[in-house]
């Protein structure tokens, strides 16, 4: 009876000694994970990391697909329905009516296209920045004389959150950038527009006290693609 009693008193204390004692933390908590891997304590426990929040953004122009039209380097105009413009991957993208899938054209073959931005179209036409370049789609801003084009762009920033110096970004994203080129009228040289007034101002030399006074007085933010088009009006008007 009484090793009975003893044997009680030793299971009782070791419930409540279990029960008070602090749950593992830091390498100790590895550590069991690592041990319960198997029977035997020598397999390994898979963890994953829940920080990571997806990707953000598009690599789109537009982040739905759009009415539009597209027209052939053989004058022919086809009708696909909702498009829409990679500009990441330069690929012309429609979504076939028939299963909803989106495809991709051959560029190749396509002289322009057009998309519906609420009341208004915008027209795509392919252009080489540069000898070296591939062929890519620009909008047109401007096309009476002089042209302006705007040719979109998407960065890809990879997450970043391990390590101490991380920028504790969560997701991959695309994020929207632009640059700005434009024709003088007469002249077939592609510019790409500046930032610097002094910069814009070198594209015309024939004209640059005009143009420089244009700038100022109208207060023109250059980096803006509404500025670039007053200015071409203006240069095409003298």
């Amino acid at each position: 009876m009484r090793t009975l009693i003893i044997c009680l008193a030793l299971i009782i204390t070791a419930s409540l000694t279990a029960q008070n004692v602090s749950p593992p933390e830091g390498y100790e908590a590895k550590e069991n994970l690592r041990e319960l891997g198997s029977m035997d304590g020598t397999g390994t426990v898979k963890t994953f990391d829940y920080r990571y929040e997806g990707v953000k953004g598009t690599p789109y122009v537009f982040e739905d697909f759009r009415n539009g039209e597209v027209y052939l380097k053989s004058k022919n105009k086809v009708a696909l329905g909702k498009l829409n413009y990679n500009c990441f991957e330069n690929e012309i993208a429609y979504m076939d009516p028939a299963d909803g899938k989106i495809r991709i054209m051959n560029r190749f073959l396509v002289d322009l296209f057009t998309i519906q931005d609420g009341d208004g179209v915008l027209t795509f036409v392919p252009i080489k920045l540069d000898e070296d370049t591939e062929t890519i789609f620009a909008e047109v801003l401007y096309n009476k004389g002089s042209r302006a084009y705007k040719v979109y762009k998407k960065e890809w920033l990879k997450a970043n959150y391990e390590g101490g110096y991380s920028a504790d970004r969560r997701y991959d994203e695309f994020v929207d950038k632009y640059d700005l080129y434009f024709l003088k009228k007469g002249d077939n040289t592609l510019y790409k527009a500046k930032n610097s007034k002094k910069q814009m101002i070198a594209a015309f030399p024939e004209k640059d006290k005009e143009i420089s006074s244009f700038i100022k007085s109208n207060k023109l933010d250059l980096k803006e693609d509404q500025s670039l088009v007053r200015l071409l009006e203006y240069y095409d008007s003298l």
